[in-house]
């Protein structure tokens, strides 16, 4: 009893920060999606009901593709087509389960057989896979969605100090950033005077600015 007392609290604080680091938890999700995708090739090999994991597979490469291309549009699109993967794996269980799992030996040869169970084998890992996959994916928006807040409220903080204080260095740094943004020196007198011909013209510009 003192062992599994002192083990769960030591294995509570080893978890916790893992679920707060959005990096590594986004690295385990690359990784459980690629777990997907050989269980989907290797259950395609079954001779039947292979279908599900095909759409299974094609799901986890437009996984891939949202993730690299690091797109709100395609995350979102992700996590609608994740739900209804589960709910697809649901259906497919209820439907065909129980009769991959009692498939006759008299109408079918061994390897049939064994070719259909091994499909319903990765399917339950897939299965598995993606709901906590999906799990994953929700700490993460969580984390994501703090860190915006964080940010924002930083940058609300900074505002107000650009009130009281114009020459903070977080307003200057704001001010740079955004001029690397626009294009770097496009609020430059000298660079701004050089669009014009007329010298007057340039120095009157120069003093407005």
């Amino acid at each position: 009893m003192m062992r599994c007392g002192s083990f769960c609290p030591n294995l509570r604080d080893r978890i916790q920060p893992w679920l707060r680091d959005y990096d590594r938890l986004q690295s385990f999700a690359i990784i459980l999606i690629y777990i997907q995708i050989g269980c989907a090739l290797i259950g395609s090999l079954g001779a039947l009901y292979n279908g599900v994991l095909l759409v299974n597979l094609a799901i986890a490469l437009f996984a891939l593709v949202a993730i690299e291309s690091s797109s709100q549009s395609l995350g979102r699109t992700y996590a609608f087509l994740l739900f209804c993967a589960v709910l697809l794996d649901i259906s497919w269980f209820i439907l065909f389960s129980h009769e991959i799992w009692n498939i006759s030996t008299e109408d079918y040869t061994t390897f049939f057989i064994f070719s259909v169970k091994l499909t319903l084998a990765m399917q339950i890992i897939g299965f598995i896979v993606r709901l906590s996959s999906s799990l994953l994916w929700i700490q993460i928006y969580r984390l994501g969605a703090s860190y915006v807040d964080a940010a924002s409220r930083e940058a609300e903080f900074d505002l107000r100090n650009s009130f009281l204080s114009p020459a903070t260095p977080a307003v200057v740094r704001q001010c740079s950033s955004s001029n690397e943004i626009l294009g770097g020196s496009i609020y430059d007198p000298a660079y701004y005077s050089s669009l014009f011909e007329d010298g007057q013209e340039n120095k009157y510009l120069y003093g407005v600015c």
